[in-house]
């Protein structure tokens, strides 16, 4: 059975013994069964990863004494970032899962024109708890010890001004430039612009244009949101980032 991954927010150090949070007791209670003196691998995206031995267990709440520290990351050479238009419910979700899963390191949601999700105040709060909570889901699942960053939902203006990158491109199904014909470096930051359902308006992206972001063709067909992020972020880590043959 494989080791179970879990991330707490909490300070961890070789000897400490420490409760684990509502959630995680509760996937480990209830789901995987587990029992005292199972192990676990802890960590808290401040770098690499702890053993952890189960100490005790009650209804509710698994007690854990944390064992060495393991310098291990598996963080891409290349820092790729997502400025995603916001979809409804599962596809964003599927998005940002998908996107920590191949080795993003930056989301930022954004408001775009074409885009049906509506946030107040409130539900943006909520949603943002929601997506990371889907974060730390995947880096559990996919073995990332560090935490992408997300950002709140904004307006598409102040996204692409939210992050700085020495390449910037929009996919767009009518563009000339396809991957092939750029050359990013490993030590390169790369934000892409991704539209939401129905995808960017011109305006967007000539607004993105001005911004220094470059069309980018990803081939023939017109890919959904959620498969168009998926594909142009494994395009990436294929060509210039660590998974690539070489």
């Amino acid at each position: 059975m494989p080791i179970s991954r879990i991330f707490q927010s909490v300070e961890l150090f070789c000897g400490a013994e420490i409760q684990l949070d509502r959630q995680a007791s509760h996937h480990l209670i209830t789901v995987l069964r587990v029992k005292p003196n199972d192990v676990l691998t802890i960590f808290n995206g401040q770098g690499g990863e702890y053993k952890g031995f189960i100490t005790q267990i009650n209804k509710k709440q698994v007690s854990v004494r944390i064992g060495e520290h393991v310098a291990h990351e598996v963080e891409s050479s290349l820092a790729l970032y997502l400025a995603q238009g916001i979809s409804r419910g599962a596809k964003m979700d599927y998005t940002i899962q998908k996107a920590v899963e191949l080795g993003v390191k930056k989301i930022i949601p954004l408001l775009t024109e074409r885009c049906t999700v509506k946030l107040d105040e409130e539900r943006r709060a909520k949603r943002f708890q929601h997506w990371q909570s889907v974060i730390t889901s995947a880096c559990e699942q996919s073995g990332r010890n560090q935490i992408p960053e997300l950002f709140l939902p904004m307006t598409l203006e102040s996204g692409l001004q939210s992050v700085p990158a020495d390449w910037r491109f929009v996919l767009s199904p009518t563009a000339v430039p396809r991957l092939r014909d750029q050359v990013v470096q490993k030590s390169q930051r790369v934000l892409l612009l991704i539209g939401p359902e129905g995808g960017l308006s011109e305006k967007e992206v000539a607004l993105a244009c001005q911004q220094g972001f470059q069309p980018l063709n990803l081939g023939p067909r017109i890919l959904r949101t959620e498969t168009a992020a998926v594909a142009a972020i494994t395009a990436l880590q294929c060509s210039f980032g660590d998974m690539g043959s070489g």
